[in-house]
Order: C-alpha cells, then structure tokens, then sequence
C-alpha cells in the first residue's frame, strides 16, 4: 500500500485561498492594517465582521482636511516581493458616497529608493468594486513623482520596487469633502 505524503503548507494553501505573496481578508481582526493622511494622528481602520465580500472588512472615515487618505499594508505584504512579478495586486473596494469624486494616485507602492503608482480606471461603487493589476510592463504602472505621475513604469522599475518593497498604500478617499467612508475586503499581493 502506497501513501501519498502532502506537505501542509500545500494542504493551508489549497484551503485558504489563492496562492498569494501575502493577503488579509479581514475575517477576524484588522490583521494591522493602518491609515494614513487621515488627519493628526490617523485613526486607526475599523474592523466590520459583517457585510464584507462575503464577511469581515476594514472601513476607514475621513477625519482630514484637505489631505487624501490611504489604507496601509502590514508589516506582512513588505520586503522581497519579487516573487509577486507578473502576477497581480487584487482588492475589494467601496465607498459610501459617488459624488463630488476625485481623481489622484489610487495604488502607491515605495521600495528600492523607487516609487509607482496605479490609477483605477473608474473609483469604487456603493457596493464591493473588484481591482486587479498585474506586475508588468504592459499594466499602466506609472513612477511616482511629487508632482504627478511620471512616466510609464517599466518591468526593471516594477522589479527593484517588488525586491525592496517598503509600503502599500490603497487609496480610501474618493470623495472631495469630510466624513466620507470607504471600506476595502480580499487584498491579495502576487495573486496568480
């Protein structure tokens, strides 16, 4: 009789999900995740444990004035990403208002003394809007400028920022005003 040994990381793998470099789909806490330009200091996200795509979210409130607000990746989506090149960056999206909607940098990734950005190419519904964006040359990745997009983002440029990656910032903010929220579900980092 032959036995067929599984490791069990492949058998965690089969039963979570997508292969992933990292993911947090907030079923049970916030799993670290943190705000950023959200007014001084930036409120910690608020973990929802209903209503997510399908349970847990994170829902974040603009408490600014003036700056655009970002959620902001643990400690576990950071460092050599490199396995994350030519796959792609997955989330859920949704904000509680579609009016007086801004545009601005949606998806900021710092590593490697480099900065790129990505922008969606329609903001977030009232319900859960999907995002995907692959790790390539060809995927509308820009370098992040301080003042604006720069130019297009090549595949050496998206590889010493995945081989270093230092943070992850989604943009939350979409609404020109105070006291809007958005919500963000399934983030998932080199998804296949």
């Amino acid at each position: 009789m032959r036995f067929l040994v599984v490791p069990a990381f492949a058998l965690f793998a089969f039963a979570c999900g997508p292969a992933a470099f990292a993911g947090s789909t907030f079923e049970g806490d916030d799993e670290a995740w943190t705000l950023s330009n959200n007014g001084d200091p930036s409120p910690p996200p608020q973990l929802i444990r209903e209503g997510g795509n399908p349970a847990g979210h994170l829902c974040g409130r603009d408490e600014g004035n003036g700056d655009t607000w970002y959620f902001v990746a643990p400690q576990k989506f950071l460092g050599n990403a490199s396995a994350a090149m030519g796959k792609r960056l997955t989330f859920d999206l949704k904000q509680a208002t579609i009016f007086n909607q801004v545009r601005g940098r949606d998806v900021v990734l710092n590593g490697g003394g480099l900065a790129v950005t990505w922008f969606l190419r329609f903001a977030p519904g009232l319900d859960w809007t999907p995002y995907s964006v692959r790790f390539d040359g060809s995927s509308g990745w820009r370098i992040d400028e301080p003042s604006g997009p720069g130019a297009d983002a090549t595949e050496a440029d998206l590889r010493t920022v995945l081989s270093d990656l230092r943070s992850v910032r989604i943009r939350g903010e979409f609404f020109d005003g105070l006291n809007d929220t958005a919500c963000i579900d399934n983030v998932y980092l080199g998804r296949d």
